[in-house]
């Protein structure tokens, strides 16, 4: 290989290595090498005036941890780790207000588009009390009235989609 040829092969190789790095692409969090493959769930905190929350988002992650993840749920006695989570944050934003509807009252909506945005601080404990992970996971939905959205079914978009970002957080060096 010519010294062109190989400067060109290693700014190549540098390019693509930035824009891996860029769009998110780690070498993982190495918890299977430090012997964590199961994890018990805490009952999710929340220290928001959003009542039940907690508990959907519990239920989401049960069903996502297992799927997105390599992680095996445990009960607390047998677990490599505990997964500590705490809502936060829990807001519901109007971007577009409804207008009222003479003709029919009762299709007036006044919410037109709305956005629901929750934040969640994780704490992966391992048995010895060490921190594995600990970070702030935020996300945000938006939803219109108009093709049939509302507030619940963003709740319930907004929740699966912390309980995948949850679970590739704890996948990810992110």
């Amino acid at each position: 290989m010519t010294p062109a040829a190989r400067a060109t092969a290693v700014a190549v190789a540098a390019v693509a290595t930035a824009v891996a790095a860029g769009c998110g692409y780690t070498q993982g969090s190495g918890l299977p090498e430090r012997g964590i493959r199961t994890v018990a769930l805490e009952v999710v905190g929340n220290e928001t005036y959003r009542q039940r929350l907690e508990v959907e988002l519990g239920a989401a992650l049960a069903r996502e941890l297992p799927v997105a993840s390599d992680l095996t749920l445990a009960d607390r006695r047998r677990a490599d780790a505990t997964l500590k989570v705490v809502l936060q944050d829990a807001q519901e934003r109007t971007l577009v207000v409804g207008g009222r509807d003479d003709a029919n009252p009762i299709a007036s909506d006044p919410v037109r588009e709305g956005a629901f945005s929750a934040a969640v601080w994780i704490r992966l404990v391992g048995r010895d009390g060490v921190a594995l992970v600990e970070r702030r996971i935020t996300d945000r939905t938006e939803f219109r009235s108009p093709i049939g959205e509302d507030l619940t079914s963003a709740r319930k978009e907004l929740v699966e989609d912390l309980a995948r970002k949850i679970a590739l957080a704890l996948e990810t060096d992110v």
